[in-house]
């Protein structure tokens, strides 16, 4: 009897140590992106746009690490769009000034991060995991462009190996 009562108590006190030790180390790495200038989300299945981005399972987790917006590109733009809300914000491609790997790596895909200046010369980043696959290279196709576009905005090398 205290046995089982021993195991949960430790139970609980290993959960509540791990959510307390997550929520430090994992607080400030999702951006917050309060001045996004967002409209409302036309139908954009005819253009055009390719998805660069996946939303990985870490039993919720993952909610605080990469951004809420799924993302998309083309030859000219960059978007976020915002499923829940049905809301969308466009980038030119050429605000882009970083693409790099972060350190965070959820269900073995890596964590990226696009970070984006403003005319008004404040930045706005969002992280997120790639999609890319065997059938799918668009991810391959959006850093290139981006290499193409500005090459001092990769700061990160993307290899198969190391993706």
């Amino acid at each position: 009897m205290y046995l089982y009562l021993i195991f949960l108590t430790g139970l609980v006190l290993f959960i509540v140590l791990f959510s307390l030790i997550f929520r430090k180390y994992t607080a400030g790495f999702k951006p917050e992106n309060n001045q996004i200038s967002y409209e409302a989300s036309a139908d954009i299945v005819g253009q055009q746009i390719r998805k660069i981005s996946s939303r990985p399972f870490l039993f919720g987790l993952e909610d605080n690490l990469v951004s809420d917006e799924d993302f998309y590109f083309d030859d000219v733009n960059f978007y976020a769009i915002d499923n829940k809300q049905q809301r969308k914000a466009v980038f030119p491609l050429a605000d882009i000034i970083e693409l790099s790997k972060t350190s965070l790596t959820i269900t073995n895909d890596r964590v990226w991060q696009v970070i984006i200046q403003k005319a008004d010369n404040h930045k706005i980043v969002f992280k997120f995991t790639h999609n890319y696959t065997l059938w799918n290279k668009d991810f391959v196709k959006f850093y290139k462009k981006i290499a193409q576009t500005n090459p001092a905005a990769i700061k990160s090398k993307w290899s198969l190996w190391t993706m």
